[in-house]
């Protein structure tokens, strides 16, 4: 479990250091927005106060905290965002699949998408991966993604789902930002597609985690019923979370919360399954598929909400190819 920390310690200031170095790649005089909430103000000050030592042209943000991932920023953390070289999104929620980012990306804003950060996962080992060698295989699977016309993702415990992706994009979230417009979530390293909306049919059966504070490790698989691309049943023994996740899906009030939007590899060989976003995205043996927006990053769905689920040691074919194998990637 990643654990307090203290603010000065150096593991800390180590890794906010790899955020902007080697992560960012912020280079002297580089204009850099931090944008924050109450939750996270503690790890954007240690951030802050490093950055400095590299630029004079540093700009905290502390707006409202969300209610869900996907909700747009207020109007002044979004114009900050767009006007930044860099830009580290460090609220609790995520800002990845909102407007505001896509815009700062198109404007060439390099964007570091860091929800549900704290002085733990500064210190964390999982970032202090190597995320160059990793974000290489990325760039295969990508490359996989982008060639294919059809997945299929099967697991140990029952996963059994096949979707679309003819003329979708495959993208790699190496982790770091070496490009203008170029988005990352360190310590996350993973490759991921948009499945074409109304195509996935099967079963996903959830036995890693469902990053979001009410849920997270996952102690008895759930089982996602998916038809025409949508969840229709939740089902599993442990009927607390069943419960629980039934009520943050329908959250928005929108049939599109309920869209298998994203289908993603996890390629951090440092990062282990903990409950929290980054280090369960990217954790290498593991697949997540992403459910609600996707417009942001290849797809055509919209709605502020976005939510992962996590799985272990699944396998994935891209039109008949096998690509991952019981969570060892093979290309």
């Amino acid at each position: 479990m990643i654990g307090a920390m203290n603010d000065k310690s150096a593991p800390v200031v180590e890794g906010a250091d790899i955020l902007l170095r080697t992560c960012g790649r912020l280079a002297a005089g580089e204009r850099v927005a931090i944008i924050c909430d109450s939750e996270t103000r503690a790890v954007a000050d240690v951030v802050a106060s490093r950055a400095k030592l590299l630029t004079t042209d540093v700009h905290l943000v502390e707006v409202p905290p969300f209610e869900m991932h996907g909700q747009e920023p207020p109007a002044d953390a979004a114009e900050q965002m767009r006007g930044a070289a860099l830009c580290l999104g460090l609220t609790a929620k995520s800002m990845i699949h909102t407007a505001a980012r896509k815009a700062a990306s198109l404007g060439g804003t390099r964007y570091l998408s860091l929800p549900d950060y704290s002085l733990g996962l500064l210190a964390d080992d999982s970032l202090r991966a190597d995320f160059a060698a990793r974000g290489v295989i990325g760039k295969r699977i990508a490359e996989a993604y982008t060639a294919g016309s059809e997945i299929k993702v099967t697991s140990p415990i029952g996963t059994d789902i096949a979707m679309r992706i003819d003329g979708r994009i495959g993208n790699s979230a190496p982790g770091y930002v070496a490009e203008p417009g170029a988005t990352s979530s360190p310590p996350t390293i993973e490759s991921y597609v948009s499945p074409i909306e109304a195509s996935s049919e099967g079963e996903v059966v959830v036995d890693g985690s469902i990053p979001f504070p009410t849920l997270g490790l996952i102690r008895e698989p759930i089982r996602l019923i998916i038809e025409a691309g949508r969840v229709v049943d939740v089902r599993g023994s442990d009927a607390k979370t069943v419960a629980e996740l039934r009520r943050v899906f329908a959250g928005p009030g929108s049939d599109k919360a309920y869209v298998l939007a994203e289908c993603a590899v996890g390629l951090n060989d440092r990062a282990s399954l903990s409950g929290i976003m980054l280090t369960d995205e990217g954790t290498a043996g593991t697949m997540h598929f992403g459910f609600g927006s996707n417009a942001t990053i290849g797809g055509v769905n919209e709605v502020p909400f976005h939510l992962d689920a996590v799985l272990r040691g699944p396998s994935m074919w891209i039109d008949g190819r096998l690509v991952v194998e019981h969570g060892e990637v093979r290309v």
